[in-house]
């Protein structure tokens, strides 16, 4: 003990707002209490039964046995108040006072937070879709498309059934080739809104618009575009990305504690770009092994990236310089298409 030590507060009985000023003295193993006021009698407490809160603001809580609360003030009282009182601060509030240890602790929480983002969620996301079965992801995937018609997102097929056949002999080959068989459903229907297009469902549906094969030169173009969907089957990429979704958006709601704020979805979005043009990358990666094991070129899907491409600078949909990903590349969900193609020239070469 370090001898008497006195320091000043508001007392809050717990009945009323109202705080009364009252001395705090250490005396022997207690702590006496006096109302400046007069309006009660000094009384004493063990300091074992007194309990502290970390610093908060310009005070210190203190919490009375009686449920009664103190507030203290901090500043060189309090402090010798807690040396005479044999106080010892916890390692927390040691940090807390510490600015290189805050920093220090900054710095950790992004490198932890960083590595997180860039690589546990992914693997977390990975092994989650994977791990469910094929049955529980097809049922996704009839119900989504099941949605999609009933809303006219995606109107029935203008192409005909000689046009069909030709499409599904020329992909057939890239479905045989596949290592792992996921079963896989493809269909056309017709998608104004869309226009040329191809998608991928998490489950293994894969939906070609009238508009892209309009666009094709040859049946072997569309495959070729086919190959990259199904790098998105082979990967799950569908179903990782909703997962990855949903973590990042539950992190980032319980950081801004408002999960129903534009930031949230608007975060979310931008922080799960880049797990998207990772995916668009390996999907194309995916598709011209495809196409190389079938004796085909993947530049016929560099053909086919350039012509979509092109038709959406041609209808204003998109610029030179978003086309080549200048400015857009961060929140762009796919990566620029001259380094997608420049990747698919190298694989057709090697």
């Amino acid at each position: 003990m370090a001898g008497q030590a006195s320091v000043e507060g508001r007392l809050f009985d717990g009945q009323s707002s109202r705080p009364t000023p009252v001395r705090l003295t250490v005396t022997g193993t207690g702590v006496d209490v006096v109302w400046l006021d007069g309006s009660d009698a000094r009384e004493r407490y063990v300091l074992d039964a007194l309990s502290w809160h970390e610093p908060l603001g310009a005070t210190r809580r203190l919490d009375l046995p009686d449920g009664r609360v103190c507030e203290v003030p901090k500043g060189a009282a309090l402090s010798q108040f807690l040396a005479a009182c044999g106080h010892r601060e916890r390692a927390i509030t040691v940090w807390q006072g510490s600015g290189l240890r805050v920093l220090i602790a900054l710095m950790v929480l992004a490198v932890v937070g960083f590595a997180g983002y860039r690589w546990g969620v992914p693997l977390a996301a990975k092994w989650i879709a994977q791990a469910l079965p094929d049955s529980a992801v097809e049922m996704i995937d009839k119900q989504f498309m099941v949605s999609l018609d009933k809303i006219d997102f995606l109107k029935p097929t203008q192409l005909s059934d000689e046009q069909q056949a030709d499409l599904r002999a020329a992909i057939a080959p890239l479905m045989a080739a596949r290592e792992r068989q996921i079963p896989v459903t493809l269909h056309f229907r017709s998608a104004p809104q869309v226009g040329a297009n191809a998608f991928a469902l998490p489950g293994g549906t894969v939906v070609v618009t009238d508009e892209l094969v309009k666009l094709a030169q040859t049946p072997e173009h569309v495959a070729a575009v086919v190959a990259h969907e199904l790098g998105h089957v082979r990967h799950r990429h569908g179903l990782r990305n909703v997962v990855q979704a949903s973590i990042l958006a539950a992190v980032v709601t319980v950081w801004t504690g408002d999960a129903s704020a534009l930031a949230t979805a608007g975060a979310s979005v931008l922080l799960n770009s880049a797990y998207s043009r990772d995916f668009e990358r390996e999907a194309d990666d995916y598709g011209a092994d495809l196409l190389k094991k079938t004796h085909q070129s993947p530049m016929l899907l560099a053909e086919m990236l350039d012509a979509l491409t092109r038709q959406a600078i041609e209808e204003g949909d998109l610029t030179e310089d978003e086309a080549d990903g200048h400015w857009s590349d961060y929140v762009a969900s796919h990566p620029p298409t001259p380094e997608r193609i420049e990747r698919l020239r190298r694989a057709s070469e090697q």
